[in-house]
């Protein structure tokens, strides 16, 4: 990349994550009654429930890492690894779905194949997803008393895992294209992890949602929502699976949270000042944070490898 480029690319990179995050914090949120609320809790007795889910946060993107490594099949350092997938949160902080997730990450792989590393990126979220809605039948079961709900996320999670681990048979379908073909957007069938991989992948990714929700369980405790922790746990799993179908535009996205929150555990606490702090916690420890980490990460490369795909 264009040294010039390259640094016009880090000011507006700089300037949207700025913008993005006094839009939320500040605009659309109740910050300053947050603030309060937290740095009371803070000086409480219960502090150790607040470290406990901060220490958790390197521990999901340790997983992710993992299963990065796994899916690529590489020698590539695990240290590089981690760093591509936390530029690839900042890259994704700021586009729409988080969709630049994959630029970012491509960012510190020197890989000729961007068809490839686009596709097993997209393997890794289908099977994030999949876990996330297996995991979530039996706890939508215990919230709903709606059969609907609960056969809708059954319906949602055997598709997901048909797909995930029919991948192969979606290749075909997309390399019997020529046009995808003549401009290398297909992934060769050799790259495609194998189930084995896939199994393991899956694993790792049930492992991460489970790290996610402890967080949520965490800081609930920690903010006094309730010490019920199956409970806890249960509303956690069934607000998660919410953010499975958040909208498409981050602007949009935080909102969101806190609305789907605050209906999830409408019936079981009406805390709504500590349910909408612990959204926005988790959101500064796991999104926030990350992303900050990983602009100072692309900041000090000099050079940043594009996609690239075969011609």
């Amino acid at each position: 990349m264009n040294r010039n480029i390259l640094l016009a690319f880090k000011i507006l990179l700089f300037l949207l994550m700025s913008w993005f995050i006094a839009d939320q914090l500040f605009l659309k949120n109740d910050f300053k009654t947050q603030l309060a609320f937290c740095i009371q809790h803070l000086q409480g007795h219960k502090f150790y429930l607040f470290l406990l889910a901060v220490l958790l946060m390197p521990l999901n993107w340790g997983l992710e890492t993992i299963k990065w490594k796994a899916l690529l099949q590489s020698e590539v350092p695990g240290s590089r690894l981690l760093k591509s997938i936390i530029a690839g949160i900042t890259v994704g902080f700021v586009t729409p779905g988080r969709t630049g997730e994959f630029a970012g990450r491509v960012m510190f792989l020197n890989d000729n194949n961007g068809a490839k590393v686009f596709y097993l990126s997209s393997i890794g979220g289908l099977a994030q997803t999949a876990a996330s809605l297996v995991i979530g039948v039996p706890f939508v079961f215990i919230w709903s008393n709606d059969p609907f709900i609960t056969e809708i996320i059954t319906a949602s999670a055997a598709v997901y895992l048909l797909v995930f681990f029919r991948f192969d048979l979606l290749n075909r379908l997309l390399s019997s294209w020529s046009f995808l073909q003549k401009y290398g957007l297909v992934i060769e069938h050799g790259d495609l992890p194998a189930i084995g991989t896939q199994v393991y992948v899956l694993f790792l990714s049930a492992l991460r949602f489970t790290v996610y929700t402890l967080q949520y369980v965490l800081l609930l405790m920690f903010f006094g929502v309730s010490t019920n922790m199956l409970a806890l746990f249960t509303h956690s799993v069934v607000y998660l699976l919410a953010q499975t179908f958040s909208p498409l535009m981050p602007l949009l996205d935080f909102s969101y949270r806190g609305a789907s929150a605050l209906y999830v555990f409408k019936n079981f606490s009406n805390n709504n000042i500590a349910i909408l702090s612990t959204v926005m916690m988790v959101w500064l420890i796991n999104l926030v944070a990350p992303a900050v980490i990983g602009y100072f990460f692309i900041l000090k490369r000099k050079v940043i490898y594009l996609p690239r795909f075969k011609s």
